[in-house]
């Protein structure tokens, strides 16, 4: 992504005009240049479309996520009015496991909407540039001719074609993988610091702090719902 939003910035007008002025050709090199852009704006087209669909992807696993947090707290409300807390203890360690996943799928959709906003950006930019490259066409010719200056065509364009770099949907894949790589390595890192720390050792002090946590949320809700079943007298 970060490449190709470089090479967009990298091919100002100013840039166009200086090729087309070394051009021994322009009127040749003219229509050449402009489909080659044209053909740029497609891959930015179909790079947001590519990155909107990831986005909603994310969305959507976020929201189906929120979704089964407030299931299990409702769970949770309901089990304790029935005076049942083994059932109200597993609701709460069902919510806090979908919490966490909550806050993983954010950090996804924060990434994925800086993904879209990034490729609709370099969408608008490079057809903002084709528009103006065609208004501008007749200007930009004469003086280019003008110029008369004798440089081979097919060394610019080599020129321009060596730098050219990935293309967006490349690089919204491999921001795909990199998450990806991030997460695994993550878990990763976790296994091997379980068993530097203590292994089954440190396993038995988070099995006790999550029960910590279960009973604290259980007897905060008992508390919410005896408040809430209170009637004045």
């Amino acid at each position: 992504m970060a490449g190709f939003l470089k090479r967009v910035r990298r091919l100002t007008m100013a840039k166009i005009d200086a090729f087309l002025d070394g051009a021994e050709n322009p009127e040749e090199v003219f229509p050449q240049l402009v489909k080659e852009m044209r053909q740029e704006c497609q891959k930015a087209i179909e790079a947001e479309a590519t990155a909107v669909a990831a986005l909603k992807r994310r969305q959507q696993e976020y929201d189906e996520t929120k979704a089964e947090l407030d299931k299990w707290a409702n769970r949770a409300e309901l089990a304790v009015k029935d005076s049942d807390d083994g059932l109200a203890r597993t609701a709460l360690e069902n919510q806090i496991a979908a919490e966490k996943r909550l806050e993983t799928q954010q950090h996804s959709l924060d990434i994925a909407g800086r993904a879209a906003d990034q490729a609709r950006e370099a969408r608008e930019d490079l057809h903002s540039k084709v528009e103006t490259l065609e208004r501008k066409r007749s200007e930009i010719l004469a003086r280019a001719r003008a110029a008369k200056q004798q440089t081979e065509v097919q060394k610019v364009l080599a020129g321009i074609e060596a730098g050219s770099g990935a293309s967006i949907l490349d690089a919204v894949a491999r921001m795909e993988e990199k998450v990806a790589e991030a997460e695994a390595r993550a878990g990763a890192y976790g296994d091997i610091a379980s068993e530097v720390s203590g292994g089954d050792t440190e396993a038995k002090f988070k099995s006790l702090e999550s029960k910590q946590s279960i009973e604290e949320r259980l007897a905060e809700l008992k508390k919410k719902v005896g408040s809430s079943g209170d009637s004045p007298e």
